[in-house]
């Protein structure tokens, strides 16, 4: 998932809540009726037990939460083909982690004129 959490903005969202469709961290979900079923984040699960008569965000639709998921997934399939792919070069973009550094840098060079 790439968004962050709803309460703690620091950590990923690993999953979305099953009645809002937000994404939230482990510490802030429930999984009312076991690990495969989607959770409830913890507003919602005050709501669905019954201990308050409202949450905080509203409901959204199936289809909604669906096609966000849908989403999320194909953007973090998208993200894990991109790292995996090589670069056509076959070298490292960055000239830092290019460079060779098994001899100083002064054995590899090349003398000039001044020398």
């Amino acid at each position: 998932m790439a968004e962050s959490c709803g309460k703690h903005p620091h950590e990923r969202g690993i999953e979305l809540c099953r009645r809002c469709g937000h994404a939230w961290c482990g510490a802030c979900l429930v999984y009312s009726f076991g690990p495969k079923k989607p959770p409830y984040c913890m507003s919602c699960a005050m709501l669905a037990g019954g201990v308050r008569t409202s949450a905080t965000l509203p409901e959204m639709s199936r289809r909604e939460r669906k096609m966000r998921l849908k989403a999320l997934k194909e953007e973090a399939k998208a993200a894990r083909d991109a790292e995996l792919i090589p670069d056509p070069e076959g070298e490292p973009a960055d000239d830092m982690l290019a460079a060779d550094w098994s001899t100083p840098w002064w054995e590899d060079r090349q003398p000039t004129m001044a020398d």
